[in-house]
């Protein structure tokens, strides 16, 4: 795989998971009782972010004191999730607050923000937005997933928030991650981008699509390009991947060499797909974007893997 110049937004993790502590009751209520153990907040699938700072300076996680949790959380909201240490050791939680939570009124009153997921990745640093998504995901993960699969019986959470018990019928239920392949499909000196039926207008961006089970990432590569776009692939690789937690996926992005240039659209997955040189992928990129057919043209912007495919595929030329 690839190693990009700059880290993708939601990956870079800052945190050791320390993934074998987990189970470790007295570990954690140790940890949550100590007064540098930090509380970090998602609001609606919004980070809570600090007020304050440096206009040109990164924008940062609002960290509260676990410790002092129970003045205003455990009211809303019971479920803590575990993220990690850093490499001092400091230990950081994250938890969701409800809708009605106001940030106008209260304890907490001009100490922070919520701020739109995909906002703040333009905005904020690299590893708070790791674990900004990571929270994110998990949190959806439970919020959607109370009640037991197997025997219908409301599960409980365990494991420091990674893992969900039926104590009913004993049954384990993990948080999953959907995997994703998106491709830049590739002929020569052009590359192939296009647009959902709901997509932004005036953006184009690489074809996508879930892996199925008992595909490999390339199989699932190939078949989705040649069910959206009639193209057939002759070799792919992988050059990037991505965690999107919306609500939580693993985009993995491939650069696919396909053999045809001829186009069969899905219109119930995709309503257009176009070739672009590299000059105009490289348009695409840029503030003014392209002009085709008298309309201007843009690619998703650098929160996106599809941005950085392209960027990858041109200066490959």
């Amino acid at each position: 795989m690839v190693t990009l110049s700059s880290p993708i937004p939601f990956s870079a993790f800052p945190l050791d998971r320390a993934g074998a502590r987990r189970r470790d009751q007295d570990f954690i209520f140790d940890l949550l009782r100590l007064r540098d153990t930090d509380l970090v907040l998602i609001q609606d699938g919004k980070p809570v972010l600090k007020v304050g700072g440096q206009p040109s300076a990164p924008r940062k996680l609002l960290r509260l004191a676990a410790a002092s949790r129970a003045g205003f959380l455990q009211e809303h909201n019971d479920t803590l999730i575990f993220m990690g240490q850093n490499t001092h050791g400091r230990a950081t939680f994250a938890a969701s607050l409800p809708s009605s939570f106001d940030w106008d009124d209260g304890p907490l009153q001009g100490l922070g923000e919520i701020e739109d997921m995909r906002m703040a990745a333009g905005v904020m640093d690299v590893g708070d937005l790791a674990i900004a998504g990571t929270a994110k995901s998990i949190l959806d993960w439970h919020s959607r997933h109370r009640f037991c699969a197997n025997c219908g019986v409301p599960s409980q959470v365990a494991e420091a928030g990674w893992k969900r018990h039926c104590t009913n019928c004993d049954s384990e239920h993990f948080p999953r991650t959907d995997p994703v392949a998106i491709m830049l499909a590739v002929h020569g000196n052009r590359c192939l981008l296009g647009r959902g039926p709901g997509f932004r207008a005036g953006y184009v961006s690489a074809l996508a699509g879930f892996i199925e089970p008992g595909e490999t990432i390339e199989e699932g590569c190939a078949r989705e390009l040649h069910e959206e776009a009639g193209v057939t692939m002759t070799h792919a690789r992988i050059v990037a991947n991505q965690p999107w937690p919306f609500p939580s996926q693993l985009m993995i992005g491939l650069i696919a060499s396909v053999k045809n240039l001829e186009l069969t659209i899905d219109l119930h997955e995709i309503s257009e797909a176009i070739w672009f040189t590299r000059e105009e992928a490289r348009a695409l990129l840029s503030e003014g974007g392209c002009r085709r057919d008298g309309v201007t043209l843009r690619a998703p912007p650098p929160l996106a893997i599809a941005h950085h495919l392209i960027q990858h595929w041109i200066h490959e030329g």
